[in-house]
């Protein structure tokens, strides 16, 4: 229940003590904040941080949505109704995916929006993720938010604040049936389609259909309780691979809960990788428009193709959407990503658009035929993604980079090394209290020693 005072929630964060415990506690940063609710976040820290964000965007009006996860009903209430207390205008959107509620932000020209939402993180967590019109909050502007949070609490404006029900889902449909809907949908695909139980599933079946597919559907009910691993990486997507194998379809793909991330299965059942959504899209955009390409640190090289064959630069920035669509806007690049399956195209939605980058490869699809082919054209290199759990320290960085004196180093986020037949980056995580590894080589005895090298350090 509820802990109503006075008609009201109770805010958790009035006491500083409360506030340092948050920052400690759970995984704030640019892509937000999230932890287990009930033990990390109570419901009222929710209200206290949407009146702390909207006194910090000094917001009239912002934008509310929701991912599917069962805590999120209770905590979408308590973060309305804290708006409202603070004085805010609440358009509400309810539930749809994080690229619907960016895209919202613009389209309603709300003054800054929040999502309810804990990304690929396990369904016991939840959060929020904090957006500025039509994108995340610049990294700069979340680091003075977080520290906004540690130094002054939520203020009451009494529930002066207002109401309104919006639909971003229909803006943000009818603007990519604007940019896809106008090509043939001949030939007609048999598309099987696994949104883990989360927002993505209507989402994508609405905008499936709108572009002439046959949806066939795993895990579809938006009820949150996620029937495989919620990160749309290849061990998790059996169930999708079974059913494009057993029903003969063109291709699958799989979100993960709030739908900026976006994997595939290809006409053969093949489950390739999250690291293929984008240079395979990234192709597509670079014949309509030339520009360069931003990515993260983690982003396989595959994309050094993709770049090389159109001519243009690969920049990378450190891990977190908002850097990548920071330096995109900066340089006016054409589209870029993360590895982890998040497509951005600037001039359609500023932010990881799974709903995007599967219209995308539907266009491919139809056009080559074959997107098993189009994966096999390019690079083959031998990955390791592992996290462990341990706190990150510079002495880890040194002792690491110690093996590879030669390597070309950045340490923008974490440790980034490179050389001609191998890259690795080991970072603190974003989202979660653990060290990440992410390494790519030429070869898989290369990748399996490297990563026995690193991952003695990291565990002994």
């Amino acid at each position: 229940m509820l802990p109503w005072v006075a008609g009201r929630i109770l805010p958790s964060l009035t006491s500083p003590f409360r506030r340092a415990k948050i920052i400690q506690m759970v995984k704030f940063s640019v892509a937000g904040l999230r932890g287990v609710v009930g033990e990390d976040l109570k419901i009222g820290d929710f209200v206290g941080l949407s009146q702390a964000f909207a006194r910090f965007m000094e917001a009239k009006e912002v934008l509310l949505a929701r991912d599917a996860r069962e805590s999120g009903a209770e905590i979408h209430r308590a973060v309305q109704i804290g708006l409202m207390d603070a004085g805010v205008k609440v358009l509400d959107t309810g539930m749809v995916t994080t690229p619907t509620a960016v895209f919202g932000t613009r389209a309603f020209d709300a003054d800054a929006g929040l999502v309810i939402t804990a990304s690929h993180n396990p369904a016991d967590q939840n959060g929020l993720k904090f957006l500025q019109p039509g994108r995340f909050l610049l990294p700069a502007r979340s680091e003075e938010f977080i520290n906004f949070v540690k130094d002054k609490g939520p203020v009451s404006g009494g529930l002066n604040g207002g109401y309104e029900r919006v639909n971003a889902l229909d803006r943000h449909l009818a603007v990519l049936l604007e940019l896809f809907g106008k090509d043939s949908k001949e030939p007609r695909l048999r598309v099987g389609l696994d949104p883990v139980n989360g927002a993505a599933g209507p989402e994508a079946r609405m905008l499936l259909e709108e572009l002439g597919c046959e949806v066939h559907a795993v895990n579809f009910e938006p009820n949150g309780r996620f029937g495989r691993g919620s990160e749309p990486v290849s061990e998790n997507l059996q169930g999708l691979r079974s059913l494009v194998k057993e029903k003969g379809l063109d291709v699958g793909f799989a979100f993960d809960p709030d739908g900026d991330r976006l994997a595939f299965v290809d006409e053969r059942g093949r489950a390739p990788g999250e690291e293929y959504t984008v240079p395979l899209s990234a192709r597509w955009a670079l014949e309509r428009r030339k520009g360069d390409i931003v990515v993260n640190l983690s982003t396989s090289r595959l994309i050094e193709q993709v770049a090389e064959e159109a001519g243009v630069a690969v920049h990378r920035t450190p891990v977190g959407e908002a850097h990548v669509v920071d330096r995109l806007l900066e340089i006016e690049g054409c589209c870029g990503g993360e590895g982890n399956g998040g497509f951005i195209l600037p001039r359609v939605n500023a932010t990881r658009d799974g709903l995007l980058a599967m219209a995308v490869l539907v266009q491919l699809k139809r056009k080559h035929g074959s997107l098993a082919e189009m994966v096999d054209a390019l690079p083959t290199y031998h990955r390791h993604k592992e996290k462990f759990e341990m706190e990150w320290s510079e002495r880890l960085a040194e002792m690491v980079s110690s093996f590879f004196p030669s390597a070309r180093k950045d340490t923008r986020d974490g440790l980034w090394l490179s050389e001609e037949d191998f890259w690795l980056h080991l970072r603190p995580s974003n989202t979660e209290p653990v060290v990440r590894l992410i390494l790519e080589a030429d070869s898989r005895e290369r990748a399996d020693n490297i990563f026995e090298e690193v991952k003695r350090v990291c565990v002994g």
